[in-house]
């Protein structure tokens, strides 16, 4: 709760005025309260998606086929683009035909040995001939492996001819033209795609060293932009301080819900701690004196000096931990104004109009 601010010289002489005309102090007051309170401190914090992947290619060819533009809504699977397949098929294709040769003389060399045992059985032939026939028949099974390893690379190869998208998003960079020849394995090759996911959302916040003990997972949020405010809850630290700012990094996710933009910068408040059914006055009803802070108590027309402790304050009001009961009147517009013993005239009329 906040006050509308009067400038000093027209207080100080509407209650000159007063005081000659009554021959009291006219005063204000306000009643201490229970409610709550929180303290806040506030923030910048920077919107990011959760999902934006960069969409590099795995195979070098040519783009032969653009499917999508920036900006452009894609969904997950779809085909962005392809690649010139045409030498991934030929390894393909003779891969295949490597296995159907080797698996032929796999066979012959099978039935070979079958032969081979029976002459050795019969002692027909010597050992050397059928442990050759082992030998052949070992070396082409391992051929056969080596062959099906390439099948499986360059239908590998050839899958990654088509670039799907992988998530759900917008297209927010497309690097790359009909005609280019792509080459993952060049220095400084740039993705093919970015896609951006903007329905979920990460806040990154950065608190001082000096609050970094008192963040923590679960701390509720204010995200604050012109248009409304969103709430939410720390989800991530990260477990090391910035190496140059010395601040805390926290992570707060999102569902995107008011059509905020990754990229954007906005301030957030975070809520360090909230005191529930405790004591409240306005600030403006403390007065700086030698002694302290103080409030002045106001019991049948009398002001008297009390000293307070006070704790939280938030939105011009501040929380008082020691000098007051709930319930006790106290001086708010002049009370800078007494000191102790001074009879007042409390008059109400003249508050000053609160703002929300």
């Amino acid at each position: 709760m906040t006050y509308l601010r009067f400038p000093v010289f027209i207080l100080a002489l509407g209650w000159a005025l007063l005081v000659r005309a009554e021959g009291e102090l006219p005063v204000t007051t306000v009643a201490v309260e229970p409610g709550s309170i929180e303290e806040v401190t506030r923030v910048q914090a920077e919107i990011e998606a959760l999902q934006a992947p960069q969409i590099k290619s795995k195979v070098s060819a040519e783009v032969v086929e653009l499917k999508v533009d920036e900006g452009d809504r894609v969904r997950q699977g779809q085909v962005l683009a392809r690649l010139d397949d045409e030498l991934f098929r030929l390894d393909r294709d003779a891969a295949k035909a490597d296995i159907a040769r080797l698996q032929a003389l796999l066979d012959n060399q099978l039935l070979t040995l079958k032969r081979d045992r029976s002459l050795f059985a019969q002692k027909l032939i010597p050992d050397t001939r059928l442990d050759a026939s082992r030998l052949a028949v070992k070396q082409t099974r391992a051929s056969i492996v080596h062959a099906r390893a390439l099948l499986s690379k360059a239908e590998y190869q050839l899958s990654h001819t088509v670039i799907t998208a992988p998530i759900d998003g917008i297209i927010q960079q497309r690097n790359v033209s009909l005609g280019d020849f792509v080459d993952p394995r060049s220095p400084g090759s740039k993705p093919l795609f970015q896609i951006v996911n903007p329905d979920r959302l990460r806040a990154r916040l950065r608190f001082p060293q000096t609050l970094a003990e008192r963040v923590r997972v679960g701390m509720a949020v204010r995200l604050l932009r012109a248009d409304r405010p969103l709430s939410a809850r720390i989800t991530q630290l990260r477990p090391m301080l910035e190496p140059g700012s010395r601040a805390l990094q926290a992570l707060v996710d999102f569902d995107n819900s008011h059509g905020w933009k990754p990229g954007e910068s906005v301030a957030a408040e975070a809520v360090l701690q909230r005191r529930d059914q405790t004591l409240l006055l306005p600030e403006a009803a403390l007065v700086q004196r030698p002694r302290g802070q103080v409030v002045y108590r106001i019991d049948e027309g009398i002001a008297h000096e009390v000293p307070v402790r006070t704790g939280i304050r938030h939105q011009g009001r501040v929380e008082i931990l020691e000098g007051l009961e709930a319930g006790d009147v106290v001086a708010l517009d002049g009370a800078s104004w007494l000191s102790d013993g001074v009879k007042v005239t409390v008059n109400n009329a003249l508050r000053r109009e609160q703002q929300p």
